[in-house]
Formats: structure tokens, C-alpha cells, sequence
């Protein structure tokens, strides 16, 4: 698809500039995600820090976490789906402004004293909700920003960004928690969505998605999407790595209050340094993903992350001390962005524009849905056998990312052009089946 902003000419930036920074609209987006990206560690720390305390339950935790979570199972695809028929950029507003809304809510809960269990369900539902359209349609839009080459310079840079305020994030919630308290964090992360918005609603314009399929149903559009992730193998193994990675692996994420509590006896500071220092990992593996990450880099950044990720999560799981849990989250968070970032550069490049968004949805679902599952699944183990369950998980996620690395679409560099069968001649653009190359 042809991106309304080139590279060269009016808007673009200096050539020092990494390439997708050029890019005008490109760059306004990505600046204004740090504020968001600072803000959203804020309140992952906050928040995980905050029902722990107030109930020291694991199950709380775990509950809060699903009820985030788990309408990513019902409506990422969905909202793939309408990223696929509408400008990505007004379903943004809608999203980001909710997500604005629902931070503000729980800083005034938590500032003014009424919290309870069921209110932060509810808010964590309404932002889980949010969450699962938006996500998807953010990422289908970096591919409308951007030629095709740079969208791997593009999502390398957005995993920079993430990495950097993983780094910072949770170091500053550490320090606003014990001064100001959690109403504090929740607070920053609200008002830093003005920036994205203001953003969205000044630069970017609205970009008519390629293939509109208007003519058919929102649940046949869906259903194509399925399709074509099951019809091309390369995309199935995509999907199935996506799957393990979020419910046997991020999944322990919601448990480090509870690792720094219980085993490393470590307050608030402790554990926003456990969370900070994953970033250095993530801008290592961001960075090496920019220089290497396309062809048969592909390969070995799967195949090197699935190694990594196992050895480094199983450490975490069974250290009982901080200075070795530390470079270990280093290691998980290198290898998480291998292996994660990999696999959406496929979906973003060699998918058909088409069907882009159904597929991020479809990943997004597995990302952001599976994930609570298997913080429940390991809940459910108890505090006695919650982190011999986590290493066991640990190997099963390293093992499906080194088995996708190793199989014959990555290994030989190969790609796939996936299209959904068409109800109506004109719903999409391009014929079925596999073709092109990456």
C-alpha cells in the first residue's frame, strides 16, 4: 500500500534521523507514545503493588490481571477487523481517550480512599476492553505511516521506546509511590494521553485502509481473518509461538510483587527495579533487531531468544537472591523483544495489507488474552509451587520459539502473502494462498 507520507520531500526529517523517523507523521506518533509508555510502567507497578498490599492475596493479583486481560479474547479480533474497514486514526481517538478516562478513574480511586477489589475489576475491565481494539489498530497504522522497508526500523524504534521507559517507569512509581501514592502514578499515565491524542487529532489523517470490505459482516471478516492465519504455515507457527509466549511466559509478570515480597524480601524500590532493569535487555534487543532483523536474521532471533528466554526465566524463577534475579529479567526482556518483535514484523511485512489488522487482532487476542489465563493457571499452583510451575513454563516457551526458528519459511528467508477468500470480488485486493516473498 502506498503510504501518503514518502520518505524525502515536505515533512521530511534529517538525514541523521533513524529512516522511519523521516517520516513526518511517523515521528509526531512515535514521540508522543513515550508519555504513555512511562506512564503505562507507572501504573503496572502501582497496580500490582497496590492489591498486594491491600489484600495479600496472589488470587487478587491474578484476578485484577485477568479482568484486564481477558476481553482481549472476545474483542481483539474484532477490533482488527475495524481497523481493517475504518481509519485507524478516529478508532485511536476513541481507544486512547477511554484508556485516558480509566486511569483517571483509578487515581481518583485510590487518592480519595475508596478503593475496593470489585471497583478496580470493573475499571480494569473497561481498560482491558479499550485495550484490545486498540492495540491491534496501532500497529495496523504503523504500516500506514511508513513504506513497507521501514517497518521494521519502525517497530525496532517503538520497542526502543518501550524499552527505555520500562527503565525509567518503574524507578519513578517506586519513588511516587512511597512519596505521593499510588493515586499519583495512576494520575501521570492519565494525563499523559493528551499527547497521543493531540497527535492523532492534529497530524495524522485519516488513512483509508487497504481492501475496505464494507460489503460483508463484521463476524465474516473475522472469520476470513482465521483463515488466512490457518491457511499459510508460516503464519500458523507465528500465531502458535504468539501463543505460548503470552500464556506460559509474560504471564509470571503480574507475580514480581509476590517474588520480591515473599522470596527476595525486597519493599516497593526493590521492585521497580526488578521492572526497570528488563529495559536494558528490551533497547539491546531492539537495537540489534533494527540492524539484523530482517531475512534470515528472522531465523536467528527466534531461534537465540527461545535459548535465552528459557535459561533467563527459569533463573528468575528459582533465584532467592536479587543480585541474581536482576541480570536474569535482563536476559527475559532481551529475549522477549527477539522473539515478540520478530514475530509482529512478519505479520506487519509479509501479510497481505489486506488482512493486516484481523491478523494483529488475532495476535493481539493471543497477547493480551492468553496472558492472564496463564497467570491464573498458574495461580492455581499456590504460593509453594507458583515459581517450579513458572520454570516448567519457561522451557516449553523457549522450546516453540527454537522449533518456529528452525522451520523451513524463516530458515530459508522465505515469506507469505496470506489473503482471506473473498466474499465479493471487490472486498479485498490480490488473489488467495501463499505467494510474494519477504
Amino acid at each position: 500500500m502506498e503510504t501518503a507520507f514518502p520518505l524525502a520531500g515536505k515533512g521530511a526529517g534529517p538525514r541523521w534521523l533513524p529512516p522511519a523517523l523521516r517520516v513526518r507523521s511517523y515521528r509526531w506518533y512515535w514521540s508522543a507514545q513515550w508519555p504513555v509508555l512511562l506512564g503505562t510502567w507507572m501504573q503496572t507497578v502501582a497496580l500490582g503493588y497496590f492489591v498486594y498490599t491491600q489484600t495479600r492475596s496472589v488470587n487478587a493479583v491474578a484476578f485484577v490481571a485477568a479482568a484486564s486481560g481477558l476481553p482481549a479474547l472476545a474483542l481483539s479480533v474484532f477490533g482488527g477487523a475495524l481497523a481493517d474497514r475504518y481509519p485507524r486514526r478516529r478508532i485511536l481517538l476513541v481507544t486512547q481517550s477511554t484508556l485516558g478516562l480509566g486511569a483517571a478513574t483509578l487515581a481518583i480511586l485510590a487518592s480519595t480512599g475508596h478503593f475496593s477489589l470489585g471497583a478496580i475489576v470493573v475499571v480494569a475491565v473497561v481498560f482491558g476492553s479499550s485495550a484490545a481494539v486498540d492495540l491491534p489498530t496501532s500497529q495496523a497504522l504503523v504500516a500506514d505511516l511508513v513504506r513497507r522497508e521501514l517497518v521494521v526500523n519502525a517497530m525496532a524504534l517503538a520497542a526502543s521506546a518501550m524499552s527505555v521507559c520500562r527503565i525509567m517507569g518503574p524507578s519513578v512509581a517506586g519513588v511516587l509511590y512511597a512519596v505521593a501514592g499510588p493515586g499519583a502514578c495512576f494520575a501521570c499515565l492519565a494525563i499523559a494521553y493528551l499527547a497521543p491524542i493531540s497527535v492523532l487529532w492534529m497530524v495524522v489523517p485519516d488513512i483509508a485502509p487497504a481492501g475496505r470490505a464494507g460489503s460483508r459482516s463484521l463476524v465474516a471478516d473475522v472469520a476470513a481473518g482465521f483463515a488466512a492465519a490457518w491457511r499459510a504455515p508460516l503464519l500458523r507457527g507465528v500465531m502458535g509461538a504468539g501463543a505460548m509466549l503470552s500464556l506460559l511466559g509474560v504471564s509470571y509478570m503480574p507475580f514480581l510483587p509476590v517474588l520480591a515480597s515473599s522470596r527476595l524480601h525486597v519493599g516497593s524500590g526493590g521492585l521497580g527495579l526488578m521492572y526497570s532493569v528488563g529495559g536494558v535487555g528490551g533497547l539491546t534487543g531492539a537495537l540489534l533487531l533494527s540492524a539484523l532483523g530482517r531475512g534470515r536474521g528472522r531465523r536467528w532471533f527466534l531461534v537465540g531468544g527461545g535459548v535465552l528466554y528459557a535459561l533467563s526465566l527459569a533463573t528468575v524463577a528459582r533465584s532467592p537472591w536479587l543480585g541474581w534475579t536482576l541480570p536474569a529479567l535482563v536476559g527475559v526482556s532481551l529475549a522477549f523483544v527477539a522473539i515478540n518483535t520478530t514475530l509482529i514484523t512478519v505479520i506487519q511485512t509479509d501479510a497481505d495489507p489486506a488482512v493486516r489488522g484481523r491478523l494483529l487482532g488475532l495476535y493481539a487476542t493471543q497477547a493480551v488474552g492468553l496472558q492472564p489465563l496463564g497467570t491464573l493457571l498458574y495461580s492455581v499452583l499456590g504460593s509453594a509451587q507458583l515459581f517450579n510451575g513458572v520454570t516448567v513454563g519457561a522451557v516449553l516457551v523457549g522450546a516453540c520459539a527454537v522449533a518456529v526458528g528452525l522451520g523451513g519459511g524463516l530458515a530459508s528467508g522465505g515469506s507469505v502473502v496470506a489473503s482471506p477468500p473473498m466474499a465479493s470480488p471487490s472486498s479485498l485486493q490480490g488473489g488467495p494462498g501463499e505467494q510474494g516473498r519477504a
